[in-house]
C-alpha cells in the first residue's frame, strides 16, 4: 500500500508517519499542493492524507481541481484537520475529500479507512482487468475472422487440388496402359486417341497451370495463419515481471497483427521504425497492453471521424525513434481529435469520451500507469479537433534501479 501525505509541518509529519507506519512503509511526505500534484504524475497511491489548510489555500474552484487531481491518482482522499466539526466535515465534502481525519481519529478508525482505500484499489484493478478481458474477448473474434479467411481459401485450394489429382491419375493410367501395349508390339492409335480424348476433357494444360498456384496460395495461407497464432502467442504470453531488453518493432508488429480486425476496415496502418534503435529495458507484455490500446483507441476515432463517408480511409502511423537517453513511439491518427478541455483528463480512471457503453475509460488510465509508473517513463499529447491525435511515448533506454529505502525526508523523521 503506497501512501502519500501532503503535511507542512513536521510535528504533524512526524504523527502521520507514526501511526501511519502500522500500515505501510511506503510513505511519499510532500509539503504543499505543487510538490503533490508532481508526485501524483509519476506514481499512483492507495491513500492520501492532505492537510486541510493546505487544500484550502487557495480559491474553492481551485481546491477540488485539487482534489479531483489526487482522485484521478489515488484510491482515497482524506482530509487531515485539527478539530472537526459540522462545518469543516461539509467544507471537505464539498472540496472534494471523501473523508477527514484528525490526530483524534482513533487507531480503529484509520485502520478502517485504510481497509476501504484497499477495497477501492481492489475494485479499481477488478475493473480494469475486467476491462482487459472485455478487449480480449473482442480480439479473439477478430482473431477468428483473421484466421477463417485464409483457412477458408486453404480448404478450397485443398479440395481442387483433390479433384485435380483424380483427373491427374486417370491420365497416368491411360499412360500407363498405352507403354504397356507400346512395349508388347501392339496397335497404338486406339490407345493414343483414347489418351488424347481424355487429356481434352481433362484440360490438362489448365491443371499444370493452376495446380501449382494452388499449392503456392495454400502455402500462403499456412503461413498467414502461423503468422497470426505466433503472433497471439506472443501478444498474450505473460512474460516475465522483469525489465526485458525487447525488440520494439518485434512487438509493434505482433500487435498490429494482433488488432488488425479493429483497424483494418476503417484505416490503413503504416509502421515507419528507426533502425539505429537498439533493444529497449521493458516489460513486454505490459507494453503490448498499451499498444494494443492505444491502436483500437486510435482506431475508433477515426470510425468516429469518418462518419457517414464509410468509403474513406484514415490512417495510423505507428514510428519508433531514437531519442537520447530515450526510445520514442509516436502512435498518429487522422481521427476526429481530443478537446483541449479533455487532454489533461483522458488518463484519468473512467473518463472517457465515447458513448454509453463503448468505453470503460481504463484504456487510457492504464496506459499511463504502465509507462509512467512501471517504465519510469513519459506519455503526452498532441491533438487537434477535427485534425488528428499523437500519443508519444518515451521509455528510457537506461531505467533507474528502484530504490527501497526511505527518502531524506522520511529517515529525519523516523529518527526523530
Amino acid at each position: 500500500m503506497r501512501i502519500l501525505l501532503v503535511e507542512p509541518e513536521v510535528t504533524n509529519q512526524q504523527l502521520w508517519l507514526r501511526r501511519c507506519g502500522v500500515h505501510s512503509k511506503d510513505i511519499t511526505i510532500v509539503t504543499s499542493k505543487e510538490e503533490a500534484v508532481q508526485t501524483i504524475q509519476t506514481s499512483r497511491f492507495t491513500l492520501t492524507i492532505c492537510d486541510a489548510q493546505v487544500a484550502r489555500s487557495s480559491a474553492s474552484q481551485a481546491t477540488t481541481q485539487f482534489s479531483s487531481e489526487l482522485k484521478s491518482r489515488c484510491a482515497l482522499i482524506l482530509a487531515s484537520v485539527k478539530a472537526p466539526d459540522l462545518e469543516t466535515e461539509r467544507l471537505a465534502y464539498v472540496a472534494g475529500f471523501d473523508d477527514l481525519i484528525s490526530a483524534n481519529t482513533s487507531d480503529e478508525a484509520l485502520a478502517a479507512k485504510f481497509r476501504q482505500a484497499a477495497q477501492i484499489e481492489q475494485l479499481e484493478n477488478r475493473l480494469a482487468q475486467a476491462q482487459k478481458l472485455e478487449s480480449i474477448g473482442e480480439l479473439a473474434a477478430g482473431i477468428a475472422h483473421e484466421i477463417n479467411t485464409p483457412i477458408q481459401y486453404v480448404g478450397d485450394n485443398t479440395r481442387f487440388v483433390q479433384d485435380a489429382c483424380g483427373d491427374l491419375g486417370e491420365i497416368l493410367l491411360c499412360c500407363q496402359k498405352l507403354i504397356r501395349q507400346a512395349a508388347s508390339g501392339s496397335e497404338l492409335e486406339t490407345q493414343t486417341l483414347e489418351l488424347n480424348e481424355l487429356m481434352q476433357s481433362k484440360d490438362v494444360e489448365y491443371l499444370l497451370e493452376e495446380v501449382p498456384a494452388a499449392i503456392t496460395q495454400t502455402l500462403e495461407g499456412v503461413d498467414r495463419v502461423t503468422n497470426i497464432v505466433r503472433a497471439m502467442k506472443e501478444f498474450a504470453h505473460p512474460g516475465s515481471s522483469e525489465m526485458t531488453f525487447t525488440d520494439l518493432a518485434h512487438s509493434i508488429n505482433n500487435t498490429v497483427m494482433v488488432a488488425r480486425n479493429e483497424w483494418k476496415y476503417v484505416a490503413e496502418l503504416v509502421t515507419d521504425f528507426d533502425p539505429s534503435l537498439p533493444l529497449v529495458p521493458c516489460l513486454p507484455g505490459e507494453f503490448n497492453q498499451v499498444l494494443l490500446n492505444m491502436i483500437v483507441n486510435a482506431a475508433h476515432a477515426i470510425a468516429e471521424a469518418r462518419g457517414d463517408s464509410p468509403e474513406s480511409k484514415g490512417k495510423i502511423t505507428v514510428a519508433t525513434r531514437l531519442r537520447p537517453e530515450f526510445a520514442e513511439i509516436r502512435i498518429q491518427d487522422t481521427g476526429c481529435g481530443i478537446a483541449p478541455e479533455n487532454i489533461e483528463r483522458v488518463f484519468t480512471p473512467f473518463f472517457t469520451t465515447k458513448g454509453a457503453g463503448k468505453g470503460t475509460g481504463q484504456g487510457l488510465a492504464i496506459a499511463h500507469s504502465v509507462i509512467v509508473d512501471k517504465h519510469g517513463g513519459t506519455i503526452r499529447i498532441e491533438s487537434e479537433l477535427g485534425v488528428g491525435t499523437t500519443f508519444v511515448i518515451q521509455i528510457p533506454l537506461n531505467p533507474p534501479t528502484k530504490d527501497t529505502t526511505p527518502n531524506a525526508s522520511t529517515k529525519e523523521l523516523l529518527t526523530a
